[in-house]
């Protein structure tokens, strides 16, 4: 017997000793998370809504459930963290005063049931956004969630009033809910009240929205890949058509065989190839300038002749009036480079022989211009 009775005391001490085990780390858990939360839940949330506020969402009906629910997500951190942390240090400010005692106890529950209430609405309008396209466009706008909003909050306040009526502080000095009978007797169909509206509805809500949301949304997966595979036999279909089309209207230089002509380098004399460039670009420079003074020449001739046309009009004159036009002879000639007996380049250039006559000949053709037109 003495040995069972010590093990028993064994392992109640050893059970002990693991529950006070878990007992401080959870409370140094609380002290070094809730001030972490009270420090960074009001900058993350006034964050998001500055974010929904803005021109990016002005026209999103989901923008006031994010706003409600970030500033009571604030609320409840606030009242909820202190109080937390404080009791982990065995300070219970809820028994110090009864405004305390009732605002602290009210705000919790409060915005614990907003936030929920407020999810379940949002659950609602993405279910409607993504599944009804054309009823959410008419119905569902920013006035009309900022409304339900304002519904939520009321009939929450109102839910959750019994608590600034109910507790208060009792003869020994606690918060509590005993100093009204009456109270104390309904107070259990209460807990039933906020644990529907708390946790149930909104969670039931919530689950079967994501789950449509979800069908929904796999349901136009689907129909967009039907259509697509409906559609790419069509298009197919068209490039099939499209392609003889196409083959008859391309030119017939198309389907002549194409012959590549393979050079082999061989070793030239780099003075020769810089006089046969030299020599085309002085070829090609002469060609220019003889352009250039025929076309001089024809726009003064032109000009000579209406002059003279219009004389012959006055004097009533019909002399015939030959012009010579001043022709050029160009000889082509093969400039022909070696390419290791494989074939010859070809590059032609041109020799202007009015640049070879002399003066004496070019004062012969002016004069008897002159005598034919009867110039001076």
């Amino acid at each position: 017997m003495n040995t069972i009775h010590n093990n028993t005391t064994v392992a109640s001490n050893n059970t002990i000793d693991a529950a006070n085990w878990l007992l401080h780390l959870s409370v140094w858990s609380l002290r070094v998370v809730c001030p972490l939360f009270i420090f960074l839940s009001p900058i993350l949330n006034w964050t998001c809504i500055r974010i929904f506020q803005s021109r990016i969402y002005a026209r999103s009906s989901s923008k006031w459930y994010f706003i409600f629910i970030a500033i009571f997500d604030t609320i409840y951190v606030i009242v909820t963290a202190p109080l937390l942390f404080l009791i982990t240090l065995e300070i219970y400010i809820l028994n110090w005063n009864i405004f305390l005692c009732k605002s602290i106890l009210f705000f919790n529950y409060l915005s614990c049931q907003i936030s929920a209430g407020l999810l379940a609405c949002l659950s609602i309008d993405r279910l409607v956004a993504t599944s009804c396209v054309s009823l959410y466009r008419r119905n569902c706008t920013t006035d009309l969630s900022k409304i339900v909003c304002l519904i939520v909050i009321f009939v929450f306040s109102i839910v959750n009033s019994h608590y600034l009526i109910g507790y208060t502080i009792d003869s020994n000095g606690y918060c509590s809910i005993r100093h009204y009978k009456w109270y104390e007797a309904i107070y259990s169909r209460l807990n039933v009240v906020y644990l529907l509206s708390y946790s149930i509805i909104p969670f039931t809500i919530i689950a079967i929205c994501n789950l449509f949301i979800v069908i929904s949304v796999c349901h136009n997966k689907t129909n967009m890949k039907k259509k697509y595979e409906y559609k790419k036999p069509i298009i197919l279909s068209n490039t099939n058509h499209e392609q003889p089309i196409t083959s008859k209207d391309t030119p017939k230089i198309c389907e002549k065989s194409r012959k590549v002509l393979k050079f082999k380098k061989c070793p030239i004399d780099n003075n020769s190839i810089n006089r046969n460039k030299h020599e085309m670009f002085v070829t090609i420079e002469n060609e220019k300038m003889i352009n250039n003074l025929l076309e001089s020449n024809a726009d003064w001739q032109s000009h000579r002749i209406d002059h003279l046309s219009d004389k012959l009009l006055l004097n009533d004159k019909e002399p015939t009036i030959s012009i010579e036009i001043l022709s050029t002879s160009i000889e082509n000639k093969q400039l022909t480079i070696p390419l290791h007996g494989e074939r010859s380049l070809l590059t032609s250039h041109f020799s202007i022989s009015s640049s070879s006559s002399s003066p004496s000949t070019n004062s012969q053709k002016n004069n008897t211009f002159k005598e034919r037109n009867h110039y001076p």
